[in-house]
């Protein structure tokens, strides 16, 4: 049985939350890295926002719907599947 070594380096950086210079874009250095060579940006134009919250991965956004008033978790694409969805009550209106 082999044993397998963390490295605690980097543990750390994907608990620091780092901002773009450029952008203002807020997350952890390997999505910011990857956030900013996408764009073009140079990695190194970054500055260091703090430790990220225990929450930071648990929190999913939602939208209350204007038609039905029902709270949809999940982003835009959720959102459009809810008002085509038989749910809503906008799908229900006559024209």
């Amino acid at each position: 049985m082999t044993t397998k070594v963390l490295n605690l380096q980097n543990l750390r950086g994907q608990t620091l939350l780092f901002r773009c210079l450029e952008t203002g874009f807020v997350t952890t250095a390997p999505a910011l890295t990857r956030y900013q060579k996408a764009r073009g940006v140079d990695p190194g134009r970054r500055e260091l926002v703090g430790e990220r919250p225990a929450n930071w991965v648990k929190e999913m956004p939602s939208t209350t719907c204007e038609h039905c008033g029902m709270e949809v978790k999940g982003n835009q694409w959720a959102f459009r599947q809810h008002q085509q969805s038989k749910r809503c009550q906008k799908a229900l209106r006559l024209p």
